[in-house]
């Protein structure tokens, strides 16, 4: 056979590996330890970020074929639940189970769609061999159905309390049934029942943590890759950890039950690397920035907190300095607020219509006070003799917003100091590098205010909402 045809051999070879892959997806993932358990409640905690959904797909449907490679399983057909907090929860592990599944082994009419998930009113997936696996969510009164016969549940992030997953055990009593519980701790309310079931050894515990060891395939002596093609070694979980606030690592990265008690929030913020005396004559600005300006309302002390940031969006991460402050340490009125932001302005030699982007707090009522982006906007206009609309308005940042941003915005801030060269803060801003250096995660700190203005003054950065790019100022640095 000639070069040429043998190269044409190794090509047909290649394309017949990849239909078989695409066939069969199952027989061609590397799994890991998980899917050798056998007893019957068991529980797969880990990290974010970990596989543990894929596991948790993977172990559903062997149930559903009736063959496993590492365990004996209940032959077919058999009917088997996967539960789920919410309908968009489910449609992205819908998207797993797609993947995965071997498409010769399932009816042809199982229909699905990226977008909505499975077809059909009840979702589900109909197997060859009669079993069926339906993808459900709490809020469709499951546990309702009493005559139910369920074979299996796979359950991704603990649902409601101990009385919830007793009322599942019953579905499984006349079947002898297994549940498998998929979850990263302290990111799901209170567990202290699921930690009792653990601890009466009711509920088996498969605690892995982001350590080298537990990257490696059963059978195999190399780790698993990134879609990137990084190898998941100890540099890569050094670097992946250094990513996550230092509280939150125990359970983010090694699925402890409870996050750790730490002193300081943002670790990675130090004098030496972010402090820089007259930042804007130190030659670190670029010519072209954006001016985004933060307001936050103090509602215990009723003073209002303000944070100027110059930002530079033109690289794969924006780089971010932190200009002006404005942090009285009394309670202010809105016309008061008005003259100190416009102050903080002038300072760096802007003014109101330099600014880019204006993100403020929702508003704050009290018996005695009322502080709203409205009325700052027009003590601030009246200050600027301006009739109308001032330009830019002064948006709420919490608009559009999910409920629990609060804690993804400040891993981001995080992230930005840890890149060299992203983060810097000029020397004057006294009150916000000592809130960096001493804010301790908690709600009542005093110094939460001034790194919420912080926040809010980056919302378009980690709020993902695409913006228009700034402008290049008036003078040159």
């Amino acid at each position: 056979m000639s070069g040429l045809a043998a190269d044409f051999s190794i090509l047909d070879d290649c394309d017949a590996l990849i239909e078989e892959a695409e066939a069969h997806p199952l027989a061609h993932v590397r799994w890991t330890p998980p899917l050798q358990e056998e007893s019957k409640f068991y529980l797969l905690r880990t990290g974010n970020q970990f596989g543990k959904t894929w596991c948790g797909a993977g172990e559903t449907i062997f149930r559903c074929l009736g063959s496993h490679p590492y365990k004996t399983v209940r032959k077919g057909p058999i009917e088997a639940w996967v539960l789920c907090k919410s309908w968009s929860q489910s449609v992205a592990i819908q998207k797993k189970l797609w993947t995965l599944l071997p498409k010769d082994a399932i009816d042809p009419e199982t229909t699905f769609s990226a977008k909505n998930g499975f077809g059909g009113v009840q979702k589900a997936v109909v197997f060859k061999n009669g079993s069926i696996l339906r993808i459900k969510t709490i809020g469709q009164d499951t546990l309702d159905l009493e005559s139910a016969t369920i074979h299996f549940i796979w359950i991704d992030e603990p649902l409601g309390d101990e009385g919830t997953f007793a009322a599942l055990q019953a579905r499984l009593r006349r079947t002898g049934g297994e549940i498998m519980i998929t979850m990263t701790p302290a990111t799901t309310g209170d567990l202290t029942w699921l930690r009792e079931l653990v601890t009466s050894q009711q509920v088996a515990d498969l605690h892995f943590r982001m350590e080298p060891e537990n990257f490696i395939p059963m059978g195999a002596t190399e780790p698993l890759k990134t879609e990137d093609g990084v190898a998941m070694n100890a540099d890569w979980i050094e670097a992946e950890r250094a990513k996550v606030l230092p509280w939150q690592r125990g359970v983010r990265c090694d699925g402890d039950w409870e996050y750790a008690s730490t002193n300081r929030a943002l670790e990675a913020f130090a004098r030496d690397r972010h402090v820089v005396t007259d930042l804007a004559g130190s030659g670190l600005l670029p010519e072209r920035v954006e001016i985004d300006v933060g307001i936050d309302y103090g509602e215990d002390a009723l003073r209002t907190c303000g944070v100027e940031v110059y930002v530079d969006p033109s690289g794969k991460y924006p780089r971010i300095y932190v200009v002006g402050e404005y942090v009285p340490h009394q309670g202010t009125t809105i016309d008061m607020d008005a003259d100190g932001l416009l102050e903080m302005l002038a300072v760096n030699g802007d003014r109101w219509h330099d600014i880019d982007h204006v993100w403020a707090d929702k508003r704050y009522e009290g018996r005695t006070t009322r502080k709203n982006a409205r009325n700052l906007a027009e003590s601030i206009a009246k200050r600027l003799g301006v009739t109308g609309e001032i330009r830019p308005l002064i948006r709420v940042a919490k608009r559009g917003l999910k409920r629990d941003h609060f804690w993804s915005s400040i891993r981001w801030l995080h992230e930005a100091m840890i890149r060299p060269g992203h983060f810097y803060v000029d020397a004057r801003l006294v009150w916000l590098i000592e809130a960096l250096e001493k804010w301790d995660g908690t709600e009542k700190s005093i110094y939460k205010d001034v790194i919420d203005a912080l926040r809010y003054a980056l919302r378009h950065h980690w709020g993902a909402r695409s913006e228009a790019p700034g402008r290049v100022l008036r003078r040159a640095f």
